[in-house]
């Protein structure tokens, strides 16, 4: 699970970077904070998933984890904004890989015990 939402974030950082570098950086200033985090996220997550800190990291992990959490709620955001889709775009197929890098992550860190439990025994 670990690899496959690995790839899907360098895939949405690929995707997006391209779309911005075709199309331009949103003129609306909140389109253009939401195009900053679609850009910023996945590459620090992917970061994340491939380099655990030494410690574990666990603040690191919690803000990764809660910067996944804003992403699938500004990507939720972005296509309720923007809807209706233009006929013939890959609007689809973008915003089902924009949903799917994040939850992937926060499945993936969460499978592979990354999350450090704040309970006490």
């Amino acid at each position: 699970m670990k690899a496959l939402a690995l790839i899907c974030n360098v895939l949405l950082f690929v995707v997006t970077s391209f779309v911005v570098a075709t199309e331009g950086v949103p003129g609306r200033p909140a389109y253009a904070a939401f195009t900053m985090v679609m850009l910023l996220v996945p590459a620090f997550t992917a970061f994340i998933l491939t380099r655990r800190p030494p410690d574990g990291g666990a603040l690191t992990l919690r803000l990764a984890a809660l910067c996944n959490l804003v992403l699938v709620g500004l990507v939720c955001w972005a296509l309720v904004g923007q809807y209706p889709y233009p006929e013939g775009s890959g609007v689809i197929p973008f915003a089902g890989l924009a949903l799917m890098a994040p939850i992937l992550s926060l499945a993936a860190s969460r499978r592979a015990g990354l999350f450090v439990s704040s309970r006490r025994a």
